[in-house]
């Protein structure tokens, strides 16, 4: 079951695409430049062609010169086998976005959404054609097929829509302007709905069978068809320009829901003299190497450097001329002479494989969440195990690479077979002969020494991993490159933030790709246990990177403003104590701003505060002898923090760790609640007079940055 409820949210994507945009609001407006302008208000759409009796398939409506084409089955299928609950959740959220969308009574939203039965979204045409985005969305179409049409009519009712003949409508925006033009084929119980009226026309053209459908097109799969899939047409997509992909260039991805054959499926061919025919001069390999590499790898990847058989590495390298822009080998062979070695030295060297594995240490977890770049760096191993078959020609390379090494570097460490180059952070660089093998290395020294110890050593390897051997099992003998990811491994040396969306996810992940001999350009397939899982947690970890992303950025305001706040006070402390030094007035600490009113008087919960500049308000309170206007500061523009300074006491930082600067100083502070919880950060900068000086902390003290 978990391999299809995992990310439900992303394979449903299509489906509510389709259902969101029965409100009118998901389909644009495309711009100005089009030449096809929306119909003028209270002009009735058009009559198309009678609609037909019966849709036997969603891709009967698509047409067959179709660019792009998507389809998701509907969220039974999706979820088959999946608790009562996981799906509730999964209508629950469909309907809550049918219901902000489309401005749909909650309880329509939520029969919709449990009638949904499958959507295809879908552009196609001469007019999409190009690459243009808007061209596409111009063409755009999607389609919605539901198992009981009577929710459907009954939003058609509630909707602000004006109806043609035949079940077409089009639906108006906020100012009566056409935003989409769709049709009900109540027959057969599907909901089109478009962009532009042409591309509506087409589709049911299609439906009709006036038309071919994409059931001909040579990108559809009819053996996939139930399964969630995308295809898409890279040579229509990108136009008929000289340098982009030929025709017969395609990607199709799917996601098999079929026990027997679960997964991620992924077909690419790319045609053309810029692309690389590898399959015509790699030969795939077994990937024994991967498997000789020490156990808890969190990732490893297996490439085969096996030249077809009647090929070298000189014909390896001429695939990528067109990449290189000249002859590839040429340019490796004029590289190599500088270390006094040739391609031929290569050829003899190399023993068809490469492995490489990533390691963290599993005493210490890797912090996602931002602010520790360096950190991620420490207690993590990079192996890398370079296979090879001549011994003589094994010690020439990599003697030529420890004199450029030498003669290079003046933090190098030598012994026989063996040297390491000193990095920054504790982080080395080495390499080392060993029998069959040459290991480059790169990370924390101890770390990095520990693993490399254990490589070869078949109790501590890789293959004795019940782990990478239950991935293995599924895998094909042979491949020309091999990804494997122990999701559960991964897990383990991340926070808990994300920890847990990993964990989930169970069995491990293994990807095979096979390149094909095609000498028109490259074409591959990809294949492999859980594939498309892996695609969810990535998309869970970007998302939860791109927030604590965008916390950090957020977080920059808060410590910009913090010094700006202090340095303010500094400023005002200078002008007060200048002028009490002149009129000798009383003692230096009494040229500080007294403290000011905090800004906004609240904190922000999850939201930006726009300040007031009326007088006597936010940054205008204060005189010359205390708050905002004493210390000559203020904000124009939103912001998401409250900001306060205080002085001589009632300061915020010392009850969460913070400097106290006494009775004698002040304190600038930044509180913010960004994600809306109630659990503040804290940001703060002090100062303190001393001897009639102010000294300012040299650095912000920071509690929880990111909250």
């Amino acid at each position: 079951m978990s391999r299809r409820v995992s990310f439900p949210g992303l394979l449903t994507a299509a489906g509510l695409v389709a259902l969101a945009s029965c409100g009118g609001s998901t389909a644009a407006t495309p711009p100005s430049r089009s030449a096809a302008a929306p119909a003028p208000a209270g002009t009735a759409p058009s009559t198309v062609a009678a609609t037909p009796r019966r849709v036997e398939s969603l891709v009967d409506v698509v047409p067959r010169d179709a660019v792009l084409v998507a389809s998701v089955p509907g969220v039974d299928t999706l979820l088959a086998g999946a608790p009562p609950a996981d799906r509730e959740a999964v209508l629950a959220e469909v309907a809550a976005i049918l219901a902000g969308k489309a401005g749909l009574s909650p309880d329509l939203a939520r029969d919709l959404a449990a009638s949904f039965d499958g959507a295809t979204v879908f552009a196609g045409g001469e007019a999409a054609r190009g690459g243009a985005l808007w061209a596409l969305v111009e063409q755009g179409c999607a389609a919605a097929r539901f198992r009981d049409g009577a929710p459907v009519e009954r939003a058609l009712k509630e909707l602000p829509l004006e109806a043609g003949e035949g079940g077409v409508f089009a639906i108006r925006g906020d100012k009566a302007s056409v935003v989409a033009h769709g049709a009900w084929l109540a027959e057969s119980r599907v909901a089109l709905l478009c962009a532009r009226p042409e591309p509506l026309a087409r589709a049911l053209r299609v439906a009709e069978r006036r038309e071919a459908s994409f059931r001909t097109s040579p990108l559809f799969q009819a053996e996939r068809a139930k399964d969630p899939w995308l295809a898409v047409d890279l040579h229509g997509l990108s136009g008929s320009g000289a340098t982009g992909p030929e025709p017969g260039s395609r990607l199709f991805m799917a996601h098999p829901l079929r026990e027997d054959n679960s997964g991620l499926h992924v077909e690419l061919a790319v045609y053309g003299p810029g692309y690389p025919a590898l399959g015509t001069v790699l030969a795939a390999t077994d990937h024994g190497s991967v498997a000789k590499l020490p156990a808890g790898a969190l990732a490893t990847l297996g490439l085969s450097l096996q030249p077809a058989p009647g090929k070298t590495v000189r014909d390896v390298l001429g695939a990528f001329d067109g990449l290189a822009g000249g002859p590839a080998a040429a340019a490796a062979a004029g590289a190599l002479a500088g270390i006094g070695l040739e391609l031929g030295d290569l050829d003899r060297a190399l023993g068809g494989e490469v492995a490489i594995g990533i390691y963290r240490d599993p005493k210490h977890k890797l912090n996602v969440s931002g602010g520790q770049g360096d950190e991620a760096l420490r207690h993590s191993a990079v192996l890398i195990a370079l296979a090879t078959d001549d011994e003589a020609a094994q010690k020439k390379v990599f003697g030529a690479i420890a004199a450029q090494m030498k003669r290079t570097s003046k933090k190098l460490r030598t012994r026989p077979g063996w040297l390491a180059q000193d990095l920054e952070e504790g982080n080395e660089l080495t390499a080392e002969v060993r029998r069959g093998f040459v290991l480059i290395g790169a990370g924390d020294r101890g770390y990095l020494a520990q693993v490399a110890a254990r490589f070869g050593k078949e109790k501590e390897s890789l293959a004795a991993s019940p782990s990478f051997a239950e991935a293995r099992a599924g895998a094909k003998a042979a491949s020309h490159l091999q990804v494997y990811i122990d999701r559960q491994g991964l897990a383990g040396i991340l926070d808990e933030a994300v920890a847990a969306r990993i964990r989930a996810l169970g069995s491990p992940t293994l990807l095979s790709l096979a390149l094909a001999p095609s000498d028109r350009g490259l074409e591959l397939a990809l294949s492999g246990l859980g594939g498309v899982e892996l695609v969810g947690a990535s998309a869970a970890l970007a998302v939860h990177g791109v927030r604590r992303y965008i916390a950090s950025a957020k977080a920059a305001e808060a410590k910009n403003t913090v010094m700006a706040i202090a340095r303010s006070a500094a400023g005002a402390f200078e002008r007060a104590a200048g002028a009490a030094g002149t009129q000798k007035s009383g003692p230096p600490s009494r040229a500080l701003c007294k403290s000011a009113t905090p800004v906004p008087a609240a904190v922000p919960p999850g939201t930006r505060y726009t300040p007031s500049s009326s007088p006597g308000k936010d940054f205008n309170q204060g005189d010359d002898a205390a708050g905002w206007r004493c210390l000559r500061f203020g904000v124009e523009v939103p912001f998401h923090y409250q900001y306060d300074y205080r002085a001589g006491s009632g300061y915020k930082g010392p009850a969460r760790g913070g400097p106290d600067p006494g009775k004698d100083g002040f304190e600038v502070s930044a509180e913010g609640d960004l994600d809306g919880d109630g659990q503040t950060s804290l940001f703060t900068r002090t100062g303190k007079i001393e001897n009639g000086k102010l000294v300012l902390s040299p650095q912000i003290f920071i509690s929880n940055e990111l909250e």
